[in-house]
């Protein structure tokens, strides 16, 4: 899960994981297109957190992963 920055409201990234796979991810940076505000958001591993989104809120049926790190920025 992320959030809106421009809503505040939580997103789902469509992206399923157990907690200990979470924890071993390095700071993975992505772009996803909000269906809540319709704008591009960057975002990276670092600010996600592993949640169940409500029936409410949408997700995504993909994701695109840029693969930077953040020593790569």
């Amino acid at each position: 899960m992320v959030s809106c920055p421009i809503t505040g409201r939580e997103l789902s990234t469509g992206v399923e994981m157990d907690a200990a796979t979470f924890e071993r991810l390095p700071d993975i940076h992505s772009r996803i297109k909000c269906p809540l505000c319709r704008l591009d958001h960057n975002w990276s591993t670092r600010e996600a957190w592993l949640g169940n989104p409500a029936p409410s809120i949408p997700t995504f049926p993909w994701l695109f992963i840029n693969n930077q790190s953040a020593a790569n920025d």
